[in-house]
Formats: structure tokens, C-alpha cells, sequence
């Protein structure tokens, strides 16, 4: 809740800016911030979530337990944490995955992103740019846009569903390989379903991009995964719009994290210095051209141009890899042919570290296992872990534009610059 501006005796109006809950985001985090002749005297942005230790318990645990206990880490991208860590203790033990896995990793990833960002624009975000404190005045008063959002996550949950065995933390996907193959009638019953709510998708892009979103330039470093013949998910280039392009087991030796004593999330930065963002704005920033044909179409259509520097339109990049996400699933399971397998491996000691692309944005996960398949050191980075200093340096930037507002509105545009970054803080202090 803001507080009002006050006035000391002999010193300039000053403007204290205090959040102790945000709210419409996962996990727990508020700002604290004093302005002055726009000037920020004082800023900190603090998520006071409870660290988690997930780290620490992993140690000790097996190589095929470690995918269920960290897709607990959250509850709505847990298929990205299951994922990256499959990818990176296959790696570390030498287990190559046939190319069947990948493609139904690649999907079920997909699916994930979609019904994520979906939940995001719909129930989180876009209360802010139509004055509502939540969803619920938006389901009254407008009820067919409300309808939409239901056909949408329906469908998205359905593919997820279809291939991980449930909607949420789903179970088919392990060590190897899957303990099931999706029926293919269902698969493409799941594609139709998708088909159905491309118009949606598209009205989504449209929707998005006339609501009222605060014109702010800030010119961030973007990074993301880099495709070469198609969108990044699961793998690709490491890489950066300041010229990093790196392989993901490099990841390393180029960022770092630090603890600050007022947040419990750790700040990453790049080459030891520089905050960054990630997720869905840095992906199109770096990967516009893999993006489908209607995609860029309907980018076109509503003037959204890379690159760009306004955080706050992270939430259109996000409708816009949504159309993306519709496009890609469906085209790659109406080549799919699926056939029955099962995972078949040898266990042998290494240590490795995957890179995936999770809604929010980057995802680190690394492990070094033992010659008997016990893992003996876990490191892991959260997409709102790798942008936590970068909200923090938007905020900065931000601040002193608005400083002449009233304390109510300068409060509500933090907020929604913060929640355009879909933040995740479970996440960050996992």
C-alpha cells in the first residue's frame, strides 16, 4: 500500500514509495523507495520470500529423483524445471535422448509457455491497464473476454495434459526418455483443440496491444537462448543483444550472483557487472526471425518492432509467442509418428549444466553426479533470479520520469513495471 509524500522542515518535497506486498505476482516481494526533485534517494527492491534450500536437499538424493523434486520449485513452470534438469544430469551421466524425446520435450514445453503467459496477461497483468484491482470485475463486466481466456488455457492445459499424463506437474517425462507414449489420436485431438483458439490467440496480440501501456525506454541487455532453425526452447546459443555467444556450458564463466542483506534472491549479472532481462521480450529481441509467418504478421499488424527497449511490453511479446506456440505445436505434431520406446541407459559419474527457455526466461540448471548416481552438488538459477537487479535498475530509471506524480500513480506504475517482468519469487529463492 503507498504512502503519502511528506515534508521536512528546510528540505525539498520528498515522495516515499512503500509496497510491502505486491500483489498479483507469484511468491512474496515489495519496493521501498524515497524520491526527491527526481531524484531516487533511497530504492530497494526486496523479495522477502523464504529461501527454499532445494540446492541443498538435492545432494544426496538419486539421479532419477532430481526432475519430480524440482519441478516442485513452482507451480506454474514446473515442466521447465523438470526439463532442464533431465537435460542437464543426461548430459553430466553421457545419456543421449532419442529425437522423439526432444520433439514431445519440445511440445510439452510449449504447452507449459502457453498456458503460463496466458495466466499471466489475463488474471495478472492485465487487471492493471483496465483500473481493476483483479480479474474479478473483468469476469462481470466482460464476460467474452473472460471466455476467451478460458478457451485458451483449456486448450493449453489439454496438450499438457495429453503428453505429461496431467495438467499440472505432470509425470511421463523422465530419466531417458518418457514412462509413456501420448496415444497419437490424442495428440492430434490436442492439436485441433489448438487450431480452435489461434483467433483467440491473434485477439489476444490485438487486446494487449491497445491497452494503455506507459511509453519507457531503458535500454537493457536482453539475453536468451539463440535458435538457428527454429524458436529456442530447450536448447540453443547462449547468447546476448551486448554480443555474448557462447555455448550453455560456458554459462559460468561469464555470470555471476551476489547477496545483497535487504532481498533473500540472489542478483545475477553479466561479465560481473551488468544486469540483464530475460524472457519473452529478450527472446523476439533476439529471435524475431524464427518466429511462424502469422506471428510476425500480427506483430506487424500492431506496430511492435524489434528491437525494443520498453520492459513494459513484455506482456505483447508474450501474446505474440503464444500465436508462436500455437503455430509451432501444431506443425510439429502433424509430422509426428510416434512409436514406442523406452528409456535404456548406463549411469556413469560427470557433472554438466543445461540451459532451457522457461516462460519467464532463462533457466540454469547443473549437477555433478557420482559413479553410482548420487548427485553431490546442485546449482540452479531462476529466470527472476537472472532479472531481480534488473527490476531493481528499471526502477532506478523509471522513478525519476515520474516523480512529479502523485504517490498513487507513481506506486502503480512500479507495480506494473515489475509484473510486465512476470516475476516468479518462489522461484528466485528456491
Amino acid at each position: 500500500m503507498a504512502e503519502k509524500h511528506h515534508i521536512t522542515a528546510g528540505k525539498p518535497l520528498e515522495k516515499q514509495i512503500k509496497i510491502d506486498y505486491l500483489a498479483r505476482t507469484e511468491g512474496e516481494a515489495g519496493i521501498y523507495a524515497l524520491v526527491s526533485d527526481r531524484e531516487v534517494k533511497e530504492l530497494k527492491f526486496n523479495i522477502w520470500e523464504p529461501a527454499r534450500f532445494f540446492e541443498g536437499f538435492l545432494v544426496g538424493r538419486m539421479y532419477y529423483e532430481v526432475h519430480d523434486l524440482v519441478s516442485r520449485i513452482c507451480g506454474i513452470c514446473p515442466v521447465s524445471h523438470m526439463t532442464t534438469a533431465l537435460r542437464a544430469l543426461e548430459k553430466a551421466t553421457g545419456v543421449i535422448v532419442s529425437e522423439q524425446t526432444k520433439t514431445l520435450r519440445r511440445i510439452l514445453s510449449r504447452s507449459q509457455v502457453m498456458a503460463s503467459h496466458i495466466i499471466h496477461l489475463y488474471m495478472l497483468a492485465v487487471p492493471d491497464y483496465m483500473n481493476y484491482e483483479s480479474i474479478l470485475p473483468v469476469v462481470s463486466e466482460y464476460p467474452d473476454i473472460f471466455k476467451r481466456f478460458l478457451r485458451m488455457k483449456t486448450a493449453a492445459n489439454n496438450l499438457t495434459a495429453v503428453i505429461g499424463g496431467r495438467a499440472l506437474h505432470t509425470m511421463t517425462a523422465i530419466f531417458g526418455g518418457f514412462t509413456r507414449i501420448p496415444p497419437q489420436k490424442q495428440l492430434i485431438e490436442a492439436a485441433d483443440s489448438l487450431k480452435k483458439i489461434k483467433d483467440d490467440a491473434l485477439e489476444t496480440v490485438r487486446f494487449i496491444a491497445n491497452l494503455p501501456i506507459p511509453e519507457f525506454y531503458s535500454e537493457n541487455i536482453y539475453v536468451s537462448l539463440k535458435g538457428v532453425d527454429a524458436y529456442p526452447v530447450n536448447e540453443g546459443l547462449l547468447a546476448s543483444t551486448s554480443g555474448l555467444a557462447v555455448s550453455e556450458d560456458e554459462y559460468r564463466k561469464h555470470f555471476a550472483e551476489r547477496q545483497l542483506p535487504y532481498t533473500n534472491a540472489k542478483y545475477s549479472s553479466l561479465e560481473g557487472k551488468d544486469s540483464f532481462m530475460v524472457g519473452a521480450l529478450a527472446r523476439i529481441n533476439q529471435n524475431f526471425n524464427l518466429l511462424s509467418s502469422d506471428a510476425k504478421a500480427i506483430s506487424e499488424e500492431v506496430g511492435f518492432k524489434v528491437p525494443n527497449h520498453n520492459p513494459y511490453l513484455n506482456n505483447l511479446a508474450q501474446a505474440i509467442e503464444i500465436v508462436d506456440c500455437i503455430d509451432d505445436c501444431t506443425s510439429l505434431i502433424d509430422k509426428l509418428h510416434l512409436r514406442e520406446e523406452k528409456p535404456s541407459y548406463i549411469i556413469k559419474a560427470g557433472e554438466a549444466g543445461a540451459i532451457t527457455e522457461a516462460p519467464r526466461g532463462l533457466l540454469y540448471h547443473s549437477y555433478r553426479v557420482s559413479k553410482d548416481g548420487v548427485i553431490e552438488k546442485a546449482d540452479i538459477v531462476t529466470p527472476t533470479a537472472h532479472n531481480a537487479f534488473n527490476i531493481e535498475k528499471d526502477l532506478n530509471l523509471l522513478l525519476p520520469t515520474i516523480s512529479h506524480m502523485d504517490v498513487d500513480t507513481i506506486t502503480m506504475r512500479c507495480e506494473e513495471l515489475i509484473r510486465a517482468y512476470d516475476p516468479c519469487f518462489s522461484c528466485s529463492v528456491h
